[in-house]
């Protein structure tokens, strides 16, 4: 028996709810996931709200989900490498549940996640040690950490339409950011398919 992968896909976020208080948004989120490997974008629309993007390995953990940051735009002012949380779905969308830390100890929180339409079909990952490309479907996102080199931090969430792929958000200069299907010396195939991930 065989059932396609509850995580596998394109995923924007709808509502984060912190120490059980009320649903809120402050940001876009974009969240990729293909087969092993993430990608994960969020700009503010809020004032309060910070720019952030990470990208890494995924996978079950038990019964709960447990996300590795590779390369992040936090660089190391994280408490932690990873993220470890409970997800679910529920009428129609994806719920993870968790904590994070906080000075005065650890928070809960509650995320609710809906899926992109055009996620299906070609999925691919492509990596060097600082760069990341995350494709779902006609969703993309790219990530290149050139900080270690003495360059910037730069990200991109691409979608493609008619016209090809077309830019929708970024953090940094992402003018120069790879899309799919274009060259990327030095960077190595870690997924390719051409159908949903599914699992045993």
């Amino acid at each position: 028996m065989t059932a396609p992968d509850l995580v596998h896909g394109a995923w924007g976020r709808q509502s984060v709810s912190i120490d059980n208080g009320p649903r809120f948004e402050t940001q876009l989120v974009v969240w990729l996931q293909a087969g092993t490997r993430y990608a994960d974008l969020r700009i503010p629309f809020h004032p309060a709200a910070e720019e952030g993007c990470f990208t890494g390995w995924s996978g079950w953990d038990g019964e709960r989900y447990r996300w590795t940051r590779h390369l992040d735009l936090m660089g190391s002012e994280l408490p932690s490498p990873d993220d470890v949380g409970d997800l679910t779905s529920e009428n129609g969308v994806l719920v993870e549940r968790g904590t994070f830390s906080t000075p005065s100890g650890p928070l809960p929180y509650e995320e609710v996640w809906v899926r992109l339409p055009g996620a299906d079909g070609l999925w691919q990952v492509f990596e060097s040690p600082t760069a990341c490309l995350v494709r779902v479907g006609d969703h993309a996102i790219t990530v290149v950490d050139g900080r270690p080199d003495g360059g910037s931090f730069a990200a991109c969430y691409r979608i493609r339409g008619a016209n090809g792929w077309m830019l929708q958000q970024s953090i940094g200069d992402a003018a120069d950011l790879p899309a799919p299907g274009e060259p990327t010396p030095g960077w190595r195939t870690v997924h390719s398919g051409d159908a949903m991930v599914v699992t045993a």
